[in-house]
């Protein structure tokens, strides 16, 4: 998905005020981080580790596993890649949907027939296809979550299924535990988890897949070497070294994104939907898309939204935004409300 993402403010020549198309939260750099950054930057001048080892290690450590159990990716999207890369002699992909569109994209690249089911179809005592099952968990562009003791009950009952199980935005939702408190229970699962929104470094595109040994080794064997860049790496490793400073506020940011949910309710009557998170889906009316006010948005106001359109099982008249500072929440919240009002 080269077009069509979030946090695209690079297409526009208008300065962007406030963005809420990315569903990283507010805030600058973290200042430690960023000193050690700019004490590592003449690392640069050599490669960096083929494999990232020392931040494996690191990560095993914090996650609780063993490190043959760690493959450090470029950002998520390289694990997603890989695990349909590995397993594509399974055949057979199934995507929980709406969901993120490269589960889609890696899986035709490698050949997957791919079969859709809903988020509002999956049921704990149904029969899945054999081959992958890709899971957003918390999902986006939802922010809901499945039940985890129903999701325990799928993964039980199918263990000739590899579960894709993409943690991603777990850290924004008190409302599901990470299944890697369980995961020693199953051969079967793959977790991919991210350092790039809880703490706000996307550009630098740190991601992790987490499981049994054997699946680790299949997309180990797909990897291709230095595919971590040095300061990738020393980010990583200073984070986790210092885990505790980039905890987001949780319970600060679901209070302020419920007020502003119904603060935005209020002023346009759209639909606004339910979130375990701090993003949500919206939906324009009938007269004017998602695309159409994402331009008069940037246009008139220096304001970027998420087009959900591009997400299978959604409409062109839906949108994703993220809560960010009360101050820029209410400048988008003003615009849908003038949006609302004159109907663009």
């Amino acid at each position: 998905m080269i077009e069509g993402h979030g946090d695209d403010a690079y297409r526009y020549k208008v300065p962007i005020l406030a963005d809420f198309s990315s569903n990283v939260p507010y805030g600058p750099l973290d200042a430690g981080l960023k000193a050690h950054l700019q004490e590592k930057i003449d690392t640069i001048t050599h490669y960096p580790e083929a494999s990232a080892h020392s931040l494996q290690a690191i990560a095993a450590e914090a996650y609780g596993v063993a490190p043959d159990q760690v493959l450090v990716t470029n950002g998520v999207t390289e694990a997603i890649y890989l695990a349909a890369q590995a397993f594509r002699r399974m055949k057979t992909a199934t995507i929980l949907t709406p969901s993120f569109a490269e589960y889609e994209d890696a899986c035709r690249l490698h050949g997957l027939d791919i079969h859709f089911l809903s988020w509002d179809s999956l049921m704990p005592d149904m029969r899945l296809a054999n081959g992958l099952v890709f899971l957003c968990q918390p999902n986006n562009p939802t922010g809901l979550a499945f039940p985890a003791d129903q999701l325990h009950r799928l993964l039980n009952d199918h263990q000739d299924i590899v579960f894709v199980i993409d943690e991603s935005y777990i850290a924004f939702t008190a409302a599901v535990t990470s299944i890697q408190s369980r995961l020693s229970e199953y051969h079967n699962v793959l977790i991919l988890r991210s350092l790039t929104k809880s703490c706000r470094i996307p550009g630098l595109r740190i991601g992790f897949a987490i499981g049994h040994v054997n699946l680790i080794d299949r997309l180990r064997e797909c990897k291709l070497p230095w595919s971590v860049n040095r300061l990738a790496i020393e980010a990583g490793s200073y984070i986790f070294r210092h885990l505790s400073s980039f905890d987001p506020p949780l319970g600060q940011l679901l209070a302020d994104t419920a007020a502003w949910r119904e603060e935005l309710q209020s002023a346009t009557g759209w639909r606004v939907y339910d979130t375990g998170t701090h993003y949500f889906l919206m939906e324009t009316p009938v007269s004017f898309t998602a695309a159409v006010l994402k331009e008069h948005l940037i246009t008139g106001h220096g304001l970027l939204i998420r087009d959900a359109s591009n997400f299978r099982g959604l409409t062109s008249r839906h949108f994703r935004v993220a809560c960010q500072s009360p101050e820029h929440n209410r400048l988008l919240t003003e615009a849908l409300r003038e949006c609302s009002r004159t109907g663009l």
